[in-house]
């Protein structure tokens, strides 16, 4: 199993988890979609944590996640990599591993994204990795981490970040609601992110809240591990790019394999921004369910972003973001 996988796997184990039994069914047929083998895990999981009391004393997912993260964590603790040297292990991805390292010539901490070995014998996964080099190389922005490096050692292909201080909106979320005020600043963030990284073409497809780091200075937008640099007049990526991504934030045509572009982020947006101030993202798909209570102006924003046809969302996240600096000027 790879880390992206379990990614996919835990994140909908939790949301089916936080549901009512008899609601899990509908659930599930929703977000899996015509995959029975993900399906199959979830509900597995999800049996093995109904016996916790006789037969775990956790989580049933930890087991997978504890399983998955003995499979070399850490191993290249120590090792140089060019002029950095590798600190610790403070994130696993699809994508990659990251540590924190020290630049030893600018004697300064940064974050080292590694590219696993068995992704780097993969012709598609290395081009992606190359790929998202050439992506944040083009973003020059204080809502977006720093690209200071690309290299390849030894055999290991890497990229270096700005090492950032801070806690990621999912853990600052936990399944809890925000603030408005709160709420509104990190999505007016997020937005001015979005905004200019569409502005230089670039689409991340993968928006959610394990890829916004809060820190002192405000929100930033991480990880465009599967993200697109599109020209003007280019088309948009298709077939199995487009499913990549997490899938409570994914929107219908990235799914279903359809063509996608800018408002398909604008989608992943509402869904973050209705589970700032719900404390739960809607499903994939799906209007805003009528459970979900928000502050009227908020609940026009997300509205607008969740339609399920492109033509029917805003447009662009400019327009975004100016209603979501209107309705701060009201607060």
């Amino acid at each position: 199993m790879t880390p992206e996988s379990l990614e996919q796997i835990e994140i909908i184990y939790n949301d089916a988890l936080a549901l009512p039994p008899h609601e899990r069914p509908a659930f599930l047929d929703r977000v899996c979609g015509n995959d029975p083998n993900l399906r199959a895990e979830i509900e597995s999981l999800l049996v093995c944590e109904q016996q916790a009391s006789t037969c775990l004393d956790k989580p049933a997912i930890h087991f997978v996640a504890e399983s998955l993260a003995s499979e070399g964590a850490g191993v290249l603790v120590g090792k140089m990599l060019g002029r950095y040297q590798l600190l610790s292990l403070v994130g696993r991805g699809g994508m990659g591993d990251v540590y924190c390292a020290v630049d030893t010539h600018l004697n300064r901490l940064v974050a080292v994204k590694i590219l696993p070995a068995y992704l780097a014998e993969d012709p598609a996964r290395l081009r992606r990795f190359t790929e998202e080099a050439r992506v944040i190389a083009a973003l020059n922005h204080p809502r977006i981490c720093v690209l200071h490096d690309v290299g390849h050692d030894d055999g290991i292909h890497y990229l270096v970040f700005e090492y950032l201080i801070g806690e990621l909106l999912s853990d600052h979320l936990s399944g809890r609601s925000l603030p408005v005020p709160e709420a509104l600043k990190y999505a007016i963030e997020i937005a001015e992110a979005l905004e200019y990284a569409h502005e230089q073409g670039v689409v991340h497809h993968d928006l959610k809240p394990r890829n916004i780091m809060l820190t002192r200075t405000g929100a930033k937008l991480l990880d465009f591990g599967i993200a697109e640099l599109r020209y003007p007049g280019e088309a948009g990526v298709t077939d199995s790019q487009t499913r990549s991504g997490t899938l409570p934030y994914m929107a219908p045509e990235q799914i279903e394999g359809q063509q996608t572009d800018l408002r398909t982020d604008i989608f992943a947006f509402g869904v973050v921004t209705c589970e700032m101030i719900t404390g739960r993202p809607v499903f994939p798909g799906l209007a805003v369910q009528a459970h979900m209570v928000m502050p009227p102006a908020f609940d026009v924003v997300i509205r607008g972003c969740l339609a399920r046809d492109p033509p029917e969302r805003w447009q662009s996240m400019s327009d975004v973001l100016l209603i979501l600096r209107r309705i701060a000027a009201g607060i």
